[in-house]
């Protein structure tokens, strides 16, 4: 799983009477990643189609490529790696937009409440997963044992990733490419 710096533009919106409104994205990449086994350069293989809620609530349609290696010794010439552009969750529904709002602990998000449970547990994990492994920091700790810590492993996560607006999206960004730690988060 690669995540790209991208634009994402509304190409159509579709739905009429009786039908939920869409809108149809088109991604436009910065550049095109190396290969984050062998540094070659990676081609395009094709495409597939995503579904993203944004905060609005609107479904939006969108394409993004899967990649492969150039290098024929690499495992990854014939493993296609998705490309997803940055404030996409990878294999979730729902935006960064509104993860984010939910570790924040925003209700006015598109969702059911058992879904907003479900995104929450699903962050609590990811949390967990980043401060154990020490993507933003240079020592790993553990962190069920640190001392004199008050505040929920959300809050830290936040701290940590310097804040700001877009927190959550850098979080996920660096997570994605650490050997599939998003796979079983």
């Amino acid at each position: 799983m690669l995540i790209s710096k991208a634009q994402l533009i509304v190409k159509g919106e579709t739905g009429g009477e009786g039908h939920e409104a869409r809108q149809l994205l088109k991604i436009v990449y910065e550049e095109m990643p190396d290969c984050p086994r062998c540094s070659a350069p990676m081609s395009v293989r094709d495409h597939f189609w995503r579904v993203l809620i944004g905060m609005d609530g609107v479904r939006r349609e969108m394409r993004p490529r899967r990649l492969v290696c150039t290098c024929e010794t690499c495992e990854l010439h014939t493993r296609p790696q998705r490309n997803l552009p940055q404030g996409v969750v990878p294999r979730r529904q729902y935006s960064a937009e509104v993860h984010q709002a939910i570790a924040e602990g925003r209700r006015d998000v598109p969702c059911a409440d058992n879904t907003i449970h479900r995104i929450y547990r699903w962050l609590l994990g990811l949390a967990a997963f980043v401060l154990s492994c020490g993507l933003f920091m240079p020592d790993c700790e553990n962190v069920n044992e640190v001392a004199g810590r008050t505040e929920s492993p959300l809050e830290r996560l936040r701290n940590i990733a310097g804040g700001g607006e877009n927190w959550l999206a850098r979080v996920v960004g660096r997570a994605a490419g650490r050997g599939g730690g998003l796979h079983w988060v």
